[in-house]
């Protein structure tokens, strides 16, 4: 006769990732809904755009044409996630709080603050926090200058229980209507 009191293996793991949450399960995910395949297929199609352009440049000989092919490869590359875009992004992991809300009692409160403590150009995390938020890799709110709010897309990273990760992916809908890297690109 079966037993209905036993408990297998696997609804003992699914019990125990309820009780006790995910710590920053998502990050750094190499499945292909995670952050390093979304990140690798994006700047792959970017690069893939950059390499036809300047195939096609070998082609053309109108001075107008070659300048404005110039221009959709600097706007392409400008894109592609640089060394500041990480910095910033790296900054609010490393503050980010249950529910993936930055401990903003632990981060500067404008990007020139933040600026100046990661030691980077005023001008280049300006673009970044815009990057960051066109990939929907973080949410901010801002009042004036000061960030009110920032949260880290919960599909990067969480930290929290599993449970409250389900809810805060409902609640969150509007702020993160995508998942990251889900942006429409210039057709070359």
């Amino acid at each position: 006769m079966g037993n209905n009191n036993i408990i297998t293996n696997k609804d003992q793991n699914a019990d125990f990732k309820t009780k006790t949450g995910f710590n920053k399960f998502a990050f750094l995910s190499f499945d292909k809904e995670g952050y390093v395949m979304r990140l690798r297929k994006y700047e792959t199609n970017i690069r893939r755009k950059i390499k036809q352009l300047r195939e096609d440049k070998k082609l053309v000989s109108n001075e107008a044409t070659l300048k404005a092919m110039e221009q959709e490869i600097k706007q392409l590359k400008a894109k592609l996630l640089n060394n500041t875009d990480n910095a910033v992004l790296y900054y609010f992991i490393e503050h980010v709080d249950y529910k993936n809300k930055v401990d903003m009692d632990k981060v500067r409160k404008t990007q020139t603050a933040i600026a100046n403590e990661l030691c980077l150009d005023n001008a280049e995390v300006s673009r970044a926090f815009k990057k960051l938020k066109e990939l929907n890799i973080i949410s901010f709110t801002k009042s004036g200058h000061a960030l009110e709010k920032v949260l880290v897309s919960p599909f990067i990273i969480w930290r929290g229980k599993a449970q409250d990760h389900y809810d805060l992916m409902q609640e969150l809908k509007a702020e993160f209507t995508k998942k990251p890297f889900e942006v429409k690109l210039k057709a070359a």
